[in-house]
């Protein structure tokens, strides 16, 4: 069974993050910490505000970092895969791919593809990379040469709309293009639309099975795909609370000067 099933059946069980239920593993200082990532090993991956990206172990330990001061702002991460991590920097349509010791592999400049500050970007399971192209309306994903391999429907045609996602996620060959205002797009592995998902809010967006989590205002909610039931767990209430992340029976909060890691309880 997949570590992920195991980590969200813990998810279900946790009290309110600041309870005494979880372990504080450890709590990291960072000064202007304001993003966080993780991937399937437990690693944690914090991006502070002068575009430093630092990765963390399961318990703690700085394992590698990473820098760039020519790409503008570092605003996603996607390590779904953590030998070929995905930052992406909008400002210049800049994706930069770095292999498991955070070194850089390949730069693709997505501005070749007439893709100008793509609201969202992602990996594919087959090692692609998913691009949302505002301008045409499009999902497309692109190989590592800058060819376009799949390609969506216009979705102007397809829904009489225009998606303005501000994320997207491949998994179980499924593609989550999420829409903050109007909801949750589905798409095969092969670009095709299948249906729109009415969860509005979703900014950041993991995947479990059949249960997607996502933070809500000050809630971690889980919403299973199967059942159509929700899960809501109370998050910190302080201003200074960034986001959330559950990876391997880790529990992860960002706030803007720490990185809390908490161990889940068992079973």
């Amino acid at each position: 069974m997949r570590t992920y099933l195991q980590s969200i059946c813990l998810l279900l069980l946790l009290a309110p993050a600041a309870a005494p239920a979880q372990e504080l593993i450890r709590s990291i200082p960072s000064d202007h910490a304001r993003l966080i990532a993780t991937d399937e090993l437990g690693n944690v991956y914090l991006v502070r505000q002068d575009n430093g990206l630092i990765r963390y172990s399961p318990d703690g330990d700085s394992t590698g970092n990473f820098r760039s001061i020519q790409n503008g702002d570092l605003l996603w991460v996607d390590a779904t895969n953590p030998l070929r991590i995905l930052l992406y920097y909008p400002n210049f349509s800049k994706v930069v791919l770095l292999d498991k010791m955070l070194s850089v592999k390949n730069e693709l400049d997505l501005k070749k593809l007439s893709i100008f500050n793509a609201p969202a970007v992602g990996m594919s399971a087959d090692g692609r990379i998913w691009v949302y192209d505002f301008v045409n309306a499009r999902l497309k994903k692109i190989d590592d040469q800058l060819s376009v391999t799949n390609t969506s429907n216009d979705m102007r045609q397809e829904l009489a709309e225009v998606p303005r996602p501000t994320a997207l996620l491949e998994r179980d060959s499924r593609v989550f293009l999420c829409d903050s205002s109007k909801g949750i797009y589905t798409f095969d592995r092969f670009a095709s639309y299948l249906n729109m998902l009415e969860i509005k809010g979703v900014r950041q967006l993991q995947a479990f099975g059949t249960q997607l989590v996502y933070k809500d205002a000050d809630s971690l909610r889980a919403y299973d795909l199967r059942t159509l039931s929700l899960k809501t767990i109370p998050l910190p209430p302080q201003a200074d609370f960034i986001d959330a992340r559950i990876e391997r029976g880790r529990l992860y909060l960002l706030f803007t000067d720490r990185l809390e890691l908490y161990r889940l309880p068992q079973e």
